[in-house]
């Protein structure tokens, strides 16, 4: 990293240390995304196996083989997002790699197995849900299946992650599905704003394929979600929801975007049973979906035109906010 990009996450992160409320937490991350955004190339180029997308496509997790080569200190303060970080490589995914456990400062546990991996360097059997996602790559190249050398820091440049983390070994997290108080994500439109305006490209090989997305995209929020009239799709590790995307207000933002829940979180018992129409205000995180990108290249062999367009994503939920009078 350039003595310039050094000098501006260290700006960042000391701005972070600084902050005393949710609220400001929050702009002043909004600011050191725009800092950092800046300083990097406007699009990125991601190489993908065609049969990695095609065995995960319908699958809200992964298991991974986890070698640690570096974790936090600590967790993020919780008007940063509390979650505990730490990076390395996974034979199961090709490329740099980074594990979040979310509401880590009541995972004790799972943040030591964490560091005892990190001392040992003995891999870890771990599963969380797969995050594919341009938000911290700074303009290099990402080439799946390229051999990673060791990491030396705990969150590098990256496009992959396992976040959240749902078990390692035989200690299950999936109660850390739980909206964090103190935290504030994102506004949902001006999020799901993003989101809809970002663009892709692709170049389709018969074994692999080369998008290029914007660099930088913004992370979480916070929104409503009000269930469609489709079928829930149940996987032996979750569900998938169609949802209208509304303000909190009940502004329509989305009209329809695919919903991922993983089986037996708290988010996921609370969808189960709701009709459609019903709205849960909720947190989570955008991922690329890999079922929309199946789709495209499926169908852009008899429809080229398909190769540019808005890049397909869903929503993994974290949380389910208390309704509010």
């Amino acid at each position: 990293m350039s003595r310039r990009r050094r000098h501006s996450a260290f700006a960042f992160v000391l701005c972070l240390l600084l902050v005393q409320c949710a609220s400001f937490g929050r702009r002043i991350t909004i600011v050191g995304e725009a800092v950092l955004a800046r300083l990097a190339p406007n699009h990125l180029v991601i190489d993908l196996d065609r049969s990695f997308i095609e065995a995960y496509k319908d699958r809200v997790t992964i298991r991974t083989t986890f070698t640690v080569d570096v974790a936090a200190a600590r967790p993020n303060p919780t008007i940063f997002d509390g979650d505990f970080h730490f990076a390395g490589r996974a034979p199961e995914v090709g490329f740099r790699l980074v594990g979040e456990i979310i509401n880590a400062a009541s995972q004790d546990s799972a943040v030591a197995l964490v560091r005892r991996a990190e001392s040992t360097k003995v891999p870890l059997q771990l599963t969380g849900v797969w995050r594919l996602w341009p938000e911290h790559a700074l303009g290099t190249r990402q080439e799946q299946g390229r051999p990673v050398e060791p990491l030396r820091n705990a969150n590098p440049e990256h496009v992959f992650e396992v976040h959240p983390v749902t078990r390692i070994g035989r200690l299950d997290l999936l109660e850390s599905f739980v909206t964090l108080e103190g935290y504030l994500p994102g506004d949902a439109k001006r999020s799901f704003g993003i989101y809809e305006d970002a663009r892709y490209s692709l170049v389709v090989q018969p074994e692999r394929i080369s998008i290029t997305t914007p660099s930088g995209l913004y992370n979480d929020v916070r929104f409503m979600m009000q269930v469609r009239p489709e079928a829930q799709r149940v996987v032996w590790d979750g569900r998938f929801v169609w949802a209208a995307i509304l303000d909190l207000d009940g502004t329509p933002l989305v009209e329809r975007l695919r919903m991922v829940f993983v089986r037996g979180t708290p988010p996921e018992r609370a969808v189960r049973s709701l009709e459609p129409g019903s709205r849960l205000p909720v947190w989570g995180k955008p991922r690329v979906s890999f079922a929309g990108l199946s789709r495209i290249i499926r169908e852009s062999a008899r429809d080229s035109t398909l190769l540019e367009g808005r890049l397909p994503y869903e929503i993994t939920v974290l949380g389910i906010y208390p309704e509010t009078k």
